[in-house]
């Protein structure tokens, strides 16, 4: 993420309330666009207002990556100012263009509870991807940043290990739990878009203390073991990968017989 100001213009005699109401509008269809981040902040610098914001990618304020909703807001931002924004990157060291997913060995569909970048990474481990430049429609791409707002939250709850941790992991574990299921179909359609296969991660945290590294598939039943030895060296190392499930997982971290069966695979589906 690339910290970036973006001028709007005076209040020229309209009420301040008005004017921001408007740029929050415009903000969050930039953010359902996936060319910013969620978080934003909103000042009235020498009488014009101003916002401070994380974009996505240098050229991520570029009107050709506007979504509809996004050149809406935009059209009403213009008329109400009279002006177009002027946007500002503030970061010495941000890099002139953002990379591509072009040419990726593989996608695949990951955040966290602390991430505000795009979940969908590229297999290399180099770069996670921008949600504007996928050839996906805008719907999708509003649908990944959902997701991804879905899963922070998740992750939040089992972090804070209150009386819903398990069930909050569950759902980030569980190939077949909601979050999952939305996830994976989210790939599919990243896939479609891209020509690239796409898988989903899978949270493993409690695994076996025996027989770890012989688990099955949680997807269809089949071998995902990976030749990744030892202590993974980057994050895409995957230590499971599906390619017909389009799952990707690693070794748990913490052992647990107990709650190392939360994700696995099941011979007979509960009734």
């Amino acid at each position: 993420m690339i910290l970036a100001n973006v001028t709007f213009g005076s209040l020229r005699g309209k009420s301040r309330e008005e004017l921001e109401d408007a740029v929050e509008g415009y903000l969050a269809s930039l953010f359902k666009g996936g060319q910013i981040s969620k978080q934003f902040f909103l000042t009235l610098t020498k009488g014009k207002v101003n916002a401070h914001v994380m974009l996505a990618a240098p050229e991520a304020m570029e009107l050709k990556f506007h979504t509809a909703w996004g050149r809406e807001n935009l059209a009403e931002v213009v008329s109400l100012f009279g002006r177009d924004p002027v946007w500002k990157i503030l970061d010495d060291d941000a890099v002139k263009t953002s990379s591509i997913w072009r040419g990726a060995p593989f996608l695949y569909l990951f955040t966290h509870a602390f991430s505000w970048c795009s979940p969908v990474c590229c297999g290399d481990g180099k770069y996670s991807v921008p949600l504007f430049t996928l050839p996906v429609s805008d719907q999708i791409k509003e649908n990944l940043c959902g997701w991804q707002g879905s899963y922070r939250e998740h992750d939040n709850i089992w972090l804070e290990s209150g009386a819903l941790e398990i069930p909050a992991y569950r759902q980030l574990a569980d190939p077949n739990s909601k979050l999952s299921e939305k996830g994976r179909g989210l790939c599919r359609e990243i896939e479609i878009g891209t020509g690239i296969p796409t898988f989903y991660y899978l949270m493993r945290f409690w695994g076996r203390p025996k027989g770890e590294d012989k688990r099955v598939c949680p997807g269809c039943g089949g071998a995902w073991r990976t030749s990744v030895l030892g202590v993974e060296k980057n994050f895409p190392e995957f230590h499971f990968r599906c390619d017909s499930c389009r799952l990707v997982s690693h070794f748990g971290v913490r052992l647990s017989g107990r709650h190392a069966r939360i994700g696995e695979f099941l011979t007979r589906q509960p009734g």
